[in-house]
C-alpha cells in the first residue's frame, strides 16, 4: 500500500456487522455516518469514509470506492483534501480500517483544536471495535504519499 510506511500501528480489524453507538462527551454521530459505517463493517463494498466534525456532531462526507491498485485510492482521495477545510478519512486495506486525520495547515485555529480532539473520540470509538489498523496525521498534501 503506498503509504504504509507512515502509518502508526494499533492493531485490529473490522469484527462484524454490527457497529455500537459512539460514545462520546462531546461528539455524537449522525445517523446516515452510523449507517453507513454499519454496511461497511458488514462486508459491503466500501473503499473509505470521508468524516466531517458539524455542530460536534461526526457526519459522513463522501464514500470511497474500493479500489484494488493503491494509486487508485490515491486519486479517489486527493480530490476530497481540501486546503483549508479538515477531515478524517477512514480507508479500508483489505480486511483492516486505516484512520487519516487530514488537518491542513491552513485551517483555523479552532477547526485544527476541533479536530485534533475529535480524532480521539473517533479512534477510541473505533479501538472498542477493534477495528483500527493503522493511524495517520495529514497538514499537507504531500504527505498523504
Amino acid at each position: 500500500f503506498f503509504f504504509l510506511g507512515r502509518w502508526r500501528q494499533p492493531g485490529g480489524r473490522c469484527r462484524g456487522a454490527r457497529v455500537p453507538q459512539m460514545h462520546s462527551t462531546s461528539f455524537g454521530v449522525s445517523d446516515k455516518l452510523q449507517s453507513e459505517l454499519q454496511r461497511a463493517c458488514g462486508g459491503a463494498a466500501v473503499g473509505g469514509l470521508q468524516i466531517h466534525i458539524r455542530n460536534e456532531t461526526f457526519e459522513l462526507g463522501e464514500t470511497l470506492p474500493t479500489v484494488s491498485v493503491p494509486a487508485l485510492l490515491k486519486a479517489a482521495i486527493t480530490p476530497l483534501l481540501d486546503e483549508r477545510a479538515p477531515c478524517y478519512l477512514l480507508l479500508s486495506l483489505q480486511s483492516e480500517w486505516a484512520l487519516a486525520s487530514w488537518v491542513p495547515d491552513a485551517a483555523g485555529v479552532r477547526d485544527k483544536m476541533l479536530y485534533s480532539s475529535g480524532r480521539e473520540a473517533l479512534r477510541k470509538a473505533f479501538a472498542s471495535l477493534g477495528s483500527l489498523s493503522y493511524e495517520a496525521h495529514w497538514a499537507g498534501k504531500g504527505e498523504a504519499d
